[in-house]
């Protein structure tokens, strides 16, 4: 398949993956990042939630110290660091947190960002809207079945973004990491990894011995 990647120049290469609630962000998000972790590539991850959440487990020492007005607390051990915050963050925030620390950011969400996108879509409505509301889509990954992808492709038809079903597993796994390999190029402290060629040593670009296949996606409960 002819190549549609957008190579990104910047400290943290970016991918978006958006979509509409159940649409599988989450999912493909958790394959992809398995994925190239496993060959020693420093991945970070953030989403966007459409909802309100705690920050902490109430009764927690954290907890108590954002309740009496902390506006940012730090809970951290000899294994991990949580940072809390009472304030929104951008995308370009985080970006610029990660620098030095990752060498590609997953990001489920924040569909009026200008990164490089993956879209995930049920139907030709999904498409539509999300051309409207959306820029920079390097693929899309459609549920319509085998038979109706004439449709989903129709309004796009003037361009040549790549539509794929995502009944085509292996196509959906090789087209996807080839993506994420494209903006790893602009990276020069990555391992040497060409693209196209296996990141698991597998038959497929992705090792389906310790990747569940995507028989049921959950619910993800945001965008």
């Amino acid at each position: 398949m002819e190549s549609h990647h957008t190579v990104v120049h910047g400290p943290v290469p970016v991918l978006q993956i958006v979509g509409f609630k159940n649409s599988g962000k989450t999912t493909l998000a958790c394959r992809l990042i398995r994925a190239l972790s496993t060959q020693g590539i420093r991945v970070g991850s953030a989403k966007h939630d459409a909802h309100h959440f705690q920050l902490d487990d109430p009764g927690t020492d954290s907890s108590k110290h954002l309740l009496h007005g902390a506006v940012e607390t730090v809970l951290t051990s000899s294994e991990a660091t949580r940072i809390m915050r009472k304030s929104e963050t951008s995308l370009e925030e985080i970006v610029q947190s990660m620098y030095g620390k990752v060498d590609l950011l997953i990001v489920e969400g924040f569909k009026s960002a200008e990164y490089p996108k993956i879209a995930m879509i049920r139907n030709v409505d999904e498409m539509i809207t999300l051309r409207n509301r959306v820029t920079n889509i390097c693929l899309w990954l459609s549920w319509e079945e085998d038979a109706n992808m004439d449709s989903v492709t129709s309004p796009i038809s003037k361009n040549s973004t790549p539509v794929l079903s995502l009944r085509d597993q292996a196509l959906i796994d090789q087209e996807v990491l080839s993506l994420a390999l494209s903006l790893l190029q602009s990276n020069p402290g990555i391992p040497d990894l060409e693209e196209g060629s296996s990141l698991t040593g597998g038959a497929n670009l992705v090792d389906r011995s310790h990747i569940s296949r995507w028989t049921k996606f959950p619910d993800e409960g945001s965008e």
